[in-house]
């Protein structure tokens, strides 16, 4: 089934065509509710796909092992279209190179008032999967702090315990209102980490905020709140959850993490995959998740309609900000080729723990 999965994906990058370039994973913006739906050629879902196949590289057989490889170096040649339109080494969202920002819609992409700054989350994504140097890094860092809460300006969402303390934005901008996530944190903190980079207040700051997130409970009762980005709860739990699993800080959350995953009633299939996979990780056993009888197709067909980003459009402003929480206004972003990426992050998992395991295999 990995074979399968990994063929499948390679299948789904574009080979280039009218609405997306050759090595982009297709995307789509979407509101079922008001029967939206746009094809969207944005740089964020084929990064996290190439860095969920690059984590995985290692447990799929030789075949797939190339076919991996190929995806990557087709993808690479993406990632300048997307690049800070000045030549910084930030990236943006939206193609900037020429700039292409809200694609195939009829109306946000006709005026510059909602061209996105470059964003610290798909320029942390790019930094995992491509090779840089210290230098790079380090520079990368100053950049954050430059944008950070406290220095480019205060928060006007978010906990307010935190609204004044020095914590990385979402965003690059001189513009867009200062935000904070813990999901797109707990990204920026993997990334730190893996390369050593020196902690600062800056850094420990956003790990208090990270950790806030799960101790207060606002991850589960207030998940825009605290990842107005992810605001969902399992996405939540996935990617900070992705950070415990790796870092040696903030032990005390693995336990408080686990319990509320264990407890948590989710409503989708893939809900349930991305917590059994963050389960995995902390070395706990989750249970079967893919019953033995479902077929091939009907795993792809699982597979659909999950939303992994959100983009709350009234929180950009303060006049509207208060109608944040209706979520008529939250526009879905899906990608089918990283939904698969995640099936296949699972059970390369679930393979490491029954071949670790004293258990019987499943």
């Amino acid at each position: 089934m990995l074979d399968s999965l990994i063929e499948r994906i390679a299948a789904l990058q574009s080979t280039g065509d009218a609405t997306y370039v050759a090595g982009l994973f297709p995307s789509q913006r979407l509101k079922k509710e008001l029967n939206y739906l746009r094809e969207d050629s944005n740089i964020f879902f084929t990064a996290i796909t190439i860095f969920t196949l690059q984590e995985i590289r290692s447990s799929l057989s030789g075949r797939s092992q190339q076919i991996v490889d190929d995806i990557t170096d087709k993808a690479a040649s993406t990632y300048p279209l997307y690049q800070n339109k000045h030549g910084l080494a930030t990236y943006n969202f939206y193609q900037t190179q020429p700039s292409h920002h809200f694609p195939n819609g009829r109306i946000m992409h006709r005026t510059q008032h909602f061209k996105l700054p470059d964003d610290v989350d798909d320029t942390v994504m790019i930094y995992l999967i491509t090779p840089r140097s210290q230098e790079e890094h380090l520079w990368l860092k100053a950049k954050l702090r430059a944008h950070a809460n406290t220095i480019k300006g205060l928060s006007k969402t978010g906990p307010l315990a935190f609204r004044k303390q020095k914590i990385y934005s979402t965003w690059f901008g001189e513009k867009m209102p200062i935000d904070f996530d813990a999901s797109t944190l707990s990204n920026v903190m993997l990334w730190v980490f893996r390369n050593q980079l020196p902690l600062d207040e800056f850094d420990q700051n956003v790990l208090e905020f990270i950790a806030y997130s799960i101790r207060s409970g606002d991850y589960r009762e207030r998940p825009l709140e605290v990842s107005a980005y992810y605001a969902t709860t399992p996405l939540i739990m996935y990617h900070v959850g992705r950070l415990l699993a790796e870092v040696p800080v903030l032990s005390d959350c693995k336990p408080l993490l686990i319990r509320d995953m264990k407890a948590w009633k989710s409503e989708t299939f893939m809900d349930q995959l991305m917590l059994a996979t963050t389960l995995l990780r902390l070395g706990e056993d989750p249970g079967e998740v893919i019953p033995a009888h479902w077929t091939f197709e009907t795993l792809l067909e699982q597979s659909r309609h999950h939303y992994f980003s959100i983009a709350p459009i009234l929180n950009y402003y303060p006049q509207t900000r208060w109608l944040t929480h209706w979520k008529l206004s939250h526009i879905n972003w899906e990608c089918p080729a990283h939904s698969l990426a995640l099936v296949a992050e699972y059970l390369v998992l679930k393979q490491q723990r029954n071949a670790n395991s004293n258990f019987p295999k499943d």
